[in-house]
């Protein structure tokens, strides 16, 4: 079905909630059900039917996922669309210090993940990123400042909420389950290793053959 038969078909109501939808995911990428009230009811909206979604989208090079194990709608970009698939207008480039970040709350959620955390709220102190930030070497150099401004960043895509003010020792970062899919495994990966060469270059250590083979 073309958009204009999905659309005919909506109520009023209908057409102003999918208009609404739309416009958030063009904003924040994410829809996270367990964020809020607004969110829940934008992902049972989409997630009820996607169809008229990926007809709307797919005119300007997106496709939506909807991942109901998770509870978590996304705009991706078809893998088909523009001249070879090259339309990646949606993909975000990261300065260093916001990737090192980035993979430091991926850690920390798959951590909790791993550990049989049944809670959907995972809240994480600043004190735990920054003890993950300690493995990458760069703590002293993300001070309150620019971790305050990365972690806002990452809550405008609907990857985190921070709850408190950065530096009071009742400050919690809950991570939101679109956390696993910022970053792909493949990616943070070669991410990862990279800059754990880079930490044994530093202290002078070598890696192992063993090491030096596996990501060949």
């Amino acid at each position: 079905m073309q958009i204009e038969e999905f659309w005919e078909a909506y109520t009023s109501s209908e057409k102003e909630l999918f208009q609404r939808s739309c416009r958030r995911l063009l904003k924040h990428t994410f829809i996270v059900r367990d964020k809020d009230e607004e969110n829940k009811k934008a992902y049972y909206f989409i997630s009820k039917r996607p169809e008229p979604f990926s007809a709307y989208f797919r005119y300007i090079g997106f496709d939506i996922v909807v991942d109901r194990e998770n509870g978590v709608v996304m705009l991706r970009n078809c893998a088909d669309a523009g001249e070879s698939g090259k339309v990646q207008v949606n993909r975000l480039q990261l300065k260093k210090a916001e990737s090192v970040v980035l993979c430091c709350l991926w850690t920390l959620y798959a951590d909790r993940i791993r550990s049989g955390s049944l809670s959907r709220a995972i809240l994480v102190s600043i004190t735990e990123i920054q003890f993950e930030l300690e493995k990458y070497g760069v703590k002293d150099q993300i001070d309150k400042s620019a971790m305050t401004g990365i972690l806002t960043l990452f809550s405008r895509f609907n990857l985190i909420e921070v709850n408190g003010k950065i530096g009071e020792k009742d400050c919690l970062v809950r991570l939101y389950p679109s956390l696993q899919f910022a970053l792909e495994s493949e990616e943070f990966g070669r991410f990862a290793e990279l800059t754990r060469k880079r930490m044994l270059e530093k202290t002078g250590e070598v890696p192992g053959e063993e090491d030096a083979d596996e990501y060949e």
